[in-house]
């Protein structure tokens, strides 16, 4: 089951990224009136990419074949797809080269103590299913108290997505939303034998139409930051930037630190909220 779902998603990526180019763009001379698909079709992929006709047709319809590198490296070339949609390609050509995580794997005492530390800079740690494991003082003042939430609430994807109040807070919601659901889709694809992917998907996607449409997309991205703008009922708008850094080499744990953007003062409204919490 987790092979054919594998081979679905390699065939639907493959679908999205073939639609999206025009053959203009590729130099192709056609007559675009008389077309109903409104990106390449399958024969001109197959044409620009050196290979058969219905061997791509297959690949694109999710049946059990085995992909080369060479067809890979020339599907990149062809689709111009970008460094991180390469590399999401062959995770999902090539099911040996997905990480099987780290079982059992627990959080050391030391790294609450970082987070601590960390003062007005809010901070937390996620497992590889994105809940929220450990954080500070600031971000409980800002997100409210995880110790109180039910363990789904504590999903930062479930938070962005289905959660009213979260939503409303972040100004720049789209972005964040976008950016998030782009970097958890190259996760998805590297454990997709995790069952609970595919569960938190399901949930998700019974749960958000925005979820719907973007995840029809299949966009994706190993980038690791961004912006976000929150809006406090008490500190007001805050404006940070953010960056998430694996633990380890061999860790499934992520920290991701937001750094308060000085110049518009986030900062001294961040050292203000905490004082107001001790």
């Amino acid at each position: 089951m987790n092979n054919e779902r594998r081979r679905k998603e390699l065939a639907d990526f493959l679908r999205t990224r073939r639609l999206r180019l025009s053959p203009q763009e590729l130099g192709l001379q056609v007559d675009t009136s008389r077309r109903r698909t409104p990106g390449l079709r399958r024969e001109e992929v197959a044409s620009l990419s050196g290979i058969s006709l219905p061997w791509y047709t297959a690949l694109e319809q999710g049946r059990d074949i085995q992909v080369s590198e060479q067809v890979l490296d020339s599907l990149v070339r062809t689709l111009r797809l970008s460094k991180d949609e390469r590399n999401h390609l062959r995770v999902l050509a090539n099911h040996s080269a997905v990480s099987k995580g780290t079982e059992n794997e627990t959080l050391s005492p030391s790294l609450q103590q970082i987070l601590d530390r960390l003062g007005t800079y809010p901070a937390y740690i996620i497992d590889k299913h994105w809940n929220v494991l450990a954080w500070n003082k600031i971000t409980s003042s800002l997100c409210g108290d995880f110790n109180r939430m039910a363990e789904i609430e504590r999903n930062i994807l479930w938070r962005v997505f289905t959660m009213e109040h979260e939503k409303k807070r972040i100004v720049n919601w789209e972005n964040v939303a976008t950016s998030m659901l782009a970097h958890f889709r190259s996760r998805y694809a590297m454990y997709m034998n995790d069952s609970w992917y595919q569960e938190l998907v399901c949930r998700l996607w019974d749960r958000s139409e925005e979820f719907r449409l973007m995840w029809g997309r299949h966009e994706v991205s190993g980038n690791l930051e961004g912006d976000k703008v929150i809006r406090h009922p008490k500190a007001g708008v805050l404006t940070f930037r953010y960056n998430t850094f694996p633990l380890s080499e061999n860790s499934d744990f992520l920290m991701r630190v937001y750094t308060p953007v000085e110049a518009v003062g986030t900062d001294r409204q961040l050292q203000e909220l905490l004082y107001e919490s001790c």
